[in-house]
């Protein structure tokens, strides 16, 4: 079985962008933003390299309760596994946890690892992108990455993006 297919470099429209901090600088807000994948990229990415009748995962828990997903793929007639464990969302708990775990055991395998190298993302927020709760920075729903047009080039290493009034909003090297 050949599984090199599975570390390939993943295509923007893979790629899923997200608020990971807001930084306050004198009376500049930056948000940081963190790049990474949906359970689905790895599903398809797997049914394409190995075939949906060579891979196959299962959840269990350890002795402590954390929730661990193990990503089998099938070598001959041997299955190989590579397990990792998961996070509860902010939002939907249960459903977050399965997803990290099924992730993370998927980046074991080498799929979107190549997320972990790219470099800090760092936007200037405007005005009407956040605000200040308790004198802290707090971002509202109008900051969205993912609603941006995003461009990399791996070959030159340059990620960019441009929100929807064609406002450069990222651009940097890694």
């Amino acid at each position: 079985m050949e599984t090199k297919g599975l570390s390939k470099k993943l295509d923007v429209s893979n790629i899923d962008f997200k608020v990971k901090q807001l930084i306050k600088s004198g009376p500049k807000v930056m948000a940081l933003l963190l790049a990474y994948k949906d359970a689905r990229v790895d599903m398809n990415i797997l049914d394409e390299v190995v075939g949906p009748e060579n891979w196959m995962n299962d959840y269990k828990r350890d002795s402590k309760g954390v929730l661990q997903c193990g990503i089998a793929i099938k070598f001959g007639s041997e299955w190989v596994w590579k397990w990792s464990n998961g996070t509860e969302s902010m939002t939907e708990k249960e459903k977050g946890e399965y997803s990290d775990a099924f992730k993370r055991a998927g980046y074991m395998w080498g799929i979107g690892r190549h997320l972990y190298d790219f470099p800090n993302l760092f936007v200037e927020l405007k005005d009407n992108e956040y605000y200040d709760k308790g004198g802290k920075p707090a971002a509202t729903g109008k900051l969205r990455p993912n609603d941006w047009t995003w461009f990399i080039d791996y070959e030159k290493g340059i990620i960019g993006a441009r929100d929807k009034n064609n406002n450069v909003r990222v651009n940097t090297k890694f």
